[in-house]
């Protein structure tokens, strides 16, 4: 019993504000539970949507949980996997039984059929904690259901009618638990870490709960994974060959890039946007038949993704510290601000790479919901993404390194670029491209320019580090 109990306090240890939201939402359902028992009808139905969102959240949670707990040191310990499943047998218990002891006492009916929801709203949540890439797989199927109100309605009214429907829920729920669970509980060698400046799109969602935590990836990202190591590799030797043929200053920099960054070079680039384009033109696809928005958020959104990496760079500078002494001797600066100088100037590359790829997915996205000035778009586009861009280098480069301070300085950045763009839009349409542009790239640039300048002073000024980051 206390190794249950252990593991149900890892939940509130890992993610506290989830664990206390998801049982004030039971605590709510249960007050609603008893009103309804005491006979005011409105209140059933409340209490069933509170518990199951309160159901959904903390299998959520169980779910991330697990993806720590089942490490490959931890199946060393004395009947590991069975103490999982007395754990698993407490948790249906107090999420499954006792609401449908519950609902017995007030007369609801079909009793199997709302046994086997609860079961497949917990192992939807369960897939959704342990495998985060699983909501690329179940959000697409509420889109498409979004397409068919009323076949959806029919149906479900046919499906409570039906004795099989029960079973047909039993077995998605085994089909979800062995697509979720399964890998967990399979002993594989780690994976090798991937640089912290990867920026390839596929570790955002291969979130780290613990140190140590093994990378978990499918086929289709290992596949593209390893692509990307094949393009990083023939860039990294295409550099290492031009600086012996001619060694410079901008080759030697050159190598320091492909280094830093690298999934950064051309090919990886062109990867990357296609990769991003091909699920761009799902969801505009997916969403035709819905009621039109106004085509000038598509640059805003655009200017969203290509800034989305920087937080990325605050962290990978972090954890690349211990790694960065060998390039300090490599390169063997006379000064440590030449050193500090040269690693400044190779991440300037981010920002024409986030020109560039804000300016792709604005044409894009211009082209598929027809916009009828893409033009327009696509100037202002032009001038706030280089402008966000410098100014979330610059910050980032020298922010704070706590995930608090990390992210209030993202919001802020993410919260001024959106009003730059909504203001330059309008800027530029009232006073013309002249007029109005020149006004835009006056602030805009000016702002990202100055702080970029400030910033990189800053950054070189300061004494290189090399010491591990604490955790």
């Amino acid at each position: 019993m206390n190794v249950a109990w252990q593991l149900w306090l890892q939940l509130f240890r890992r993610m506290p504000v989830l664990a206390v939201l998801a049982n004030l939402l039971r605590a709510a359902a249960l007050y609603c539970a008893v009103q309804w028992l005491l006979g005011d009808d409105e209140f059933g139905v409340l209490a069933a949507s509170l518990f199951g969102v309160a159901t959904w959240m903390w299998h959520t949670g169980q779910g991330y949980n697990l993806r720590g707990v089942c490490a490959a040191e931890s199946f060393l310990l004395p009947n590991f996997r069975r103490r999982l499943l007395e754990y698993c047998v407490i948790d249906l218990v107090m999420w499954v039984l006792l609401p449908l002891v519950v609902a017995a006492m007030g007369g609801v009916p079909h009793l199997p059929l709302l046994a086997c929801g609860l079961l497949l709203i917990a192992a939807t949540g369960v897939m959704m904690g342990s495998n985060p890439r699983s909501g690329a797989f179940i959000w697409p199927v509420f889109v498409v259901l979004g397409w068919m109100p009323s076949f959806v309605a029919d149906f479900f009214k046919e499906a409570l009618r039906s004795p099989l429907t029960p079973w047909l829920l039993l077995a998605i729920v085994a089909l979800l638990l062995r697509f979720s669970i399964a890998p967990l509980l399979r002993i594989e060698d780690r994976q090798a870490d991937a640089s912290p400046l990867e920026s390839t799109s596929l570790s955002r969602m291969q979130t780290r709960g613990a140190p140590g935590e093994p990378r978990r990836m499918g086929a289709f990202g290992k596949r593209i994974n390893a692509l990307y190591e094949q393009l990083a590799e023939r860039a990294m030797r295409r550099a290492l060959a031009a600086y012996q043929r001619s060694p410079g200053f901008q080759r030697r920099m050159l190598l320091v890039r492909r280094l830093l960054l690298p999934n950064d070079n051309p090919e990886a680039i062109g990867l990357r946007i296609v990769l991003v384009s091909m699920l761009v033109c799902f969801y505009f696809i997916a969403i035709m038949h819905r009621q039109h928005f106004n085509p000038v958020v598509v640059g805003a959104y655009a200017i969203m993704l290509s800034i989305s990496r920087y937080p990325q760079l605050n962290v990978g500078m972090v954890r690349m510290r211990p790694n960065m002494a060998d390039l300090y001797l490599t390169l063997a600066p006379e000064t440590r601000a030449e050193y500090q100088r040269t690693i400044s100037e190779a991440l300037l590359v981010l920002a024409p790479i986030s020109l560039l790829t804000a300016l792709v997915y604005t044409m894009l996205g211009a082209w598929l919901v027809h916009a009828p000035d893409p033009w327009h778009m696509l100037f202002v586009a032009a001038i706030v993404s280089l402008a966000a861009s410098l100014a979330a280098l610059a910050l980032h480069l020298i922010g704070p390194e706590g995930t608090t301070g990390r992210t209030i300085v993202n919001l802020v950045v993410v919260f001024g670029t959106m009003a730059v763009y909504w203001g330059g839009y309008w800027l530029v349409g009232t006073l013309g491209y002249a007029l109005g542009g020149g006004l835009l790239a006056l602030l805009a640039l000016g702002f990202g320019l100055g702080v970029w300048f400030a910033a990189q002073r800053e950054y070189v000024s300061r004494a290189p580090r090399f010491d591990a980051p604490i955790g």
